[in-house]
């Protein structure tokens, strides 16, 4: 057995043609943290044995995997992030050499499943059946654009799958992020960006495990009820977003990501991420009046599904890349 530091952890990740089946990876995803591993629940026999001890005996009733990884947003890889988030894909192109790939909300309660490869200086293990329980994405000033997910899974098991190596991938940073607010999803194009100091949204899937008799691993892990929510710091130069706040007013959202440093093949499409939410109400805002700085204002958000328009609560979520295709 040997020591090792956390960088020498690889994270190989697949999408599950097959729902629990696992799949060999097609992705090697760098990680900034990394948490996933082995979980168990216990019963344990508690009864009187006329001593004073409270515990004879533990079982292990159930076996899954449970964690989080965090990254940096890359242009190629991340789709199957969004896949999982999602559960709806489809693909057009190429167009200029590049592909544009669309993910929708699936209605229904067993998203796509990854599968995930982590091997390290002691093993090499493969989990089924990865569920996406949330999703981070955020946006800070003078740093890569970085994402936190947490992840389901049934228990891990040896394997001698590999890897692949690290594919070369766009990022995003700061001069690489649009925000826009509209009246409704048609007028976003024409709206002018926000001039923002920091940007965070969390989907939220609330997954949990389906567990039965007869078996210590989960038959399956479902994702529930979607929910989305977020904040943006900028400056207080406006009462605008607190009276967002106090009159109720509801706007629809952009957040575009793409990388003008480069094209994708030869052509002259830039790698880009959007996603566009036609609902969005304000619940609570917060100014920052530090003595010696601007004074800034952070106010949260919440998206909603728009009923009058027949509009999903993520209305868009493309990618824009070359990869060919997420279903493989």
């Amino acid at each position: 057995m040997s020591k090792y530091i956390g960088r020498l952890v690889n994270l190989g990740i697949a999408r599950e043609s097959t729902r629990g089946e696992g799949a060999s990876p097609v992705y090697e995803v760098p990680t900034t943290s990394f948490s996933f591993d082995d979980k168990v629940v216990k019963a344990r026999s508690i009864g009187g044995l006329s001593k004073i001890s409270d515990s004879e005996e533990a079982f292990v009733t159930t076996k899954y995997g449970q964690g989080d990884v965090e990254g940096e947003i890359r242009s190629k890889s991340f789709g199957l992030f969004l896949y999982a988030m999602l559960g709806g894909y489809s693909v057009v192109g190429p167009t200029d050499e590049a592909y544009t790939h669309s993910f929708t909300v699936s209605q229904s309660n067993q998203h796509q499943s990854l599968a995930f490869v982590v091997s390290d200086e002691n093993t090499t293990e493969l989990y089924k059946l990865v569920m996406l329980d949330s999703l981070e994405i955020t946006s800070e000033l003078d740093q890569v654009v970085t994402y936190s997910a947490s992840f389901m899974s049934k228990a891990s098991r040896d394997t001698g799958l590999t890897i692949p190596a690290v594919v070369n991938e766009s990022k995003f940073t700061k001069k690489h992020l649009s925000i826009k607010l509209a009246s409704d999803i048609s007028s976003l194009g024409a709206a002018s960006t926000i001039a923002i100091k920091s940007y965070n949204l969390k989907i939220n899937k609330n997954v949990a495990i389906d567990d039965v008799l007869g078996t210590a691993e989960p038959e399956d892990i479902h994702n529930r009820q979607l929910g989305v929510e977020g904040s943006i710091t900028l400056n207080y130069e406006a009462e605008t977003y607190k009276n967002y706040m106090k009159n109720g007013t509801n706007r629809a959202m952009q957040i575009t990501l793409t990388n003008t440093d480069n094209t994708i093949g030869a052509g002259t499409t830039n790698p880009s991420f959007t996603l566009e939410l036609p609902k969005v109400d304000f619940f609570d805002w917060e100014p920052s009046y530090d003595l010696d700085d601007i004074v800034t204002q952070t106010i949260s958000f919440k998206a909603n599904r728009d009923v009058a328009n027949s509009q999903d609560i993520i209305y868009l979520c493309q990618l824009v890349n070359d990869v060919v295709t997420y279903d493989v």
